[in-house]
């Protein structure tokens, strides 16, 4: 029998998960990530939670910042989404694709649907950290053509 870890890994790669990416910023340090571990978690008040990597170079700045922006992709951004999960410092990537800044952190130029969250709270969570944040704003695009993420591969919804 597998590992517990190794059967998490397995169990997670065969679901299809919606790609968002992720941005903060505190006293000039950035965080620029991908992330499928973001969810909505109550609408009075209206909150959404993201968890990301305590090895993270995006991890410090995000657990810091007064809040942060939560982009859903779609197809058409798989591009900045590669961008996002890559392996350069979060500043370049933001350079890469784009941005504009918030009071709650980088809004990737051209994002056709993002929140702007205030941070409400942080947990532990083994190896990562929960960071749960407050929708203050935000802009609401069509996004017919989701960005998902299954099997180690970008794909998007089949007809």
């Amino acid at each position: 029998m597998m590992e517990a870890q190794e059967l998490l890994k397995a169990f997670m790669r065969q679901a299809a998960q919606q790609v968002y990416a992720v941005t903060a910023e505190h006293e000039g340090e950035f965080a620029a990530l991908t992330a499928s571990s973001v969810t909505s978690l109550s609408l009075n008040p209206p909150l959404m939670m993201v968890s990301v990597d305590k090895g993270s170079r995006s991890h410090g700045p995000l657990v810091r910042a007064r809040g942060f922006v939560v982009h859903l992709l779609s197809e058409e951004e798989q591009k900045i989404a590669e961008v996002m999960a890559s392996r350069l410092p979060p500043k370049e990537k933001l350079e890469a694709v784009g941005y504009e800044q918030s009071p709650y952190g980088p809004v990737i130029r051209g994002a056709k649907s993002y929140l702007l969250l205030e941070k409400y709270a942080v947990y532990e969570a083994g190896d990562h950290d929960i960071v749960i944040g407050k929708i203050v704003g935000g802009k609401i695009g069509e996004v017919t053509r989701p960005l998902l993420y299954h099997s180690r591969a970008y794909t998007g919804i089949r007809a």
